[in-house]
C-alpha cells in the first residue's frame, strides 16, 4: 500500500513540474537573405504565466562575423507593438564561437525576453529579420551565408 502512495505521490509531482515549452524553428536554404522575415505565432496559457523567450540560432563555418544584428517586431492581439534592434555576440575576440559545437554546426542560445507575461487568451505575432551591414557601408549585407536555422524557444 506504502508502495503504491509512493508511486502515486512521485508521479503527481513530477507532473505538476512539467514546465509548457514552445518550440518552432525556421530553415533556410542557403543563408538569412536581408529581405527573409521570420515569423512565430503563439499565445498565452491558461493561466497568467512569466516565461522566457529565447531565439535559437543555428549555423556552420561560412557564416564570417562574430555577432548578429535582428530587427524584432512583437505585436499582440492587445494592440501593443514592441519593435527592437537587438545585438548578440557570438564569438570571443579570439574567434572562438559562443555557442554549442556538434561537428561543424554551432548553436547559439540568445536571450530575448526575460520574465515575459503570457497573459490567457492573448495572441502574439513575432517577425525577426537581420539587419547586418559591412563597416562604412550603407546596404545591408544581402545574404548571411551559413545560417541554417533560426528558432524560437519559450519556457
Amino acid at each position: 500500500m506504502l508502495n503504491r502512495f509512493l508511486i502515486v505521490f512521485f508521479a503527481t509531482v513530477l507532473s505538476s513540474c512539467e514546465t509548457s515549452k514552445f518550440l518552432e524553428f525556421h530553415d533556410f536554404k542557403s543563408g538569412w537573405g536581408s529581405s527573409e522575415i521570420v515569423e512565430f505565432n503563439f499565445e498565452g496559457e491558461k493561466q497568467k504565466s512569466l516565461k522566457n523567450i529565447d531565439f535559437v540560432l543555428r549555423h556552420n563555418n561560412d557564416y564570417s562575423f562574430a555577432n548578429i544584428f535582428l530587427i524584432s517586431e512583437l505585436h499582440s492581439s492587445n494592440k501593443k507593438t514592441q519593435i527592437d534592434t537587438l545585438e548578440f555576440k557570438l564569438a570571443n575576440p579570439s574567434g572562438k564561437w559562443l555557442g554549442d559545437k556538434k561537428i561543424s554546426v554551432v548553436e547559439h542560445r540568445l536571450p530575448f525576453k526575460t520574465g515575459f507575461v503570457l497573459n490567457e487568451g492573448e495572441t502574439f505575432k513575432l517577425k525577426v529579420r537581420t539587419s547586418m551591414r559591412l563597416n562604412n557601408e550603407v546596404n545591408e549585407i544581402e545574404n548571411l551565408d551559413g545560417v541554417l536555422n533560426f528558432g524560437l524557444l519559450i519556457e
